[in-house]
């Protein structure tokens, strides 16, 4: 029987620091570059299966984002329950945070003429996604 840790360390290069990238050393798509693993006989993603390992299951309609932005990370610290917008948006590179969307969302019931291009300006996005979350087409989960 395996000791506690030694089945992971087969499979996971750990980084130097605790806040590195733990590397998935078994199989990779080469394709998306998430790693994968057999379990239960059934082909799961690495980082959802790291994740399950730990935390448990992962709440239905959720999905896994990787903070680090690395697919074949699986560092606990470093993935995180999401939904999937927010897993766009973070890969995306988003720029907003919670409370500057907040305040976008504030300013929609006193705009005048232009503000959506002046706060797009001034926060550095699109013209086009300030009216999204103005209409709620993005951002939806922020209120």
């Amino acid at each position: 029987m395996p000791k506690h840790g030694q089945v992971l360390r087969q499979l996971v290069q750990l980084g130097e620091t605790p806040d590195a990238c733990w590397q998935w050393l078994g199989r990779v798509s080469p394709a998306t570059g998430y790693g994968k693993k057999q379990f239960h006989g059934r082909t799961m993603l690495a980082h959802r299966w790291m994740y399950e390992q730990l935390f448990g299951p992962i709440p239905e309609g959720l999905v896994i984002n990787h903070k680090c932005r690395n697919r074949s990370c699986v560092n606990p610290h470093h993935l995180e329950v999401t939904t999937q917008a927010g897993n766009t948006r973070h890969g995306a590179g988003t720029i907003l945070t919670a409370e500057q969307v907040r305040e976008i969302k504030a300013a929609f019931s006193t705009r005048k003429w232009g503000e959506g291009r002046r706060l797009a300006r001034r926060f550095g996005v699109s013209n086009a996604l300030i009216h999204d979350i103005w209409h709620g087409r993005a951002w939806k989960e922020i209120a």
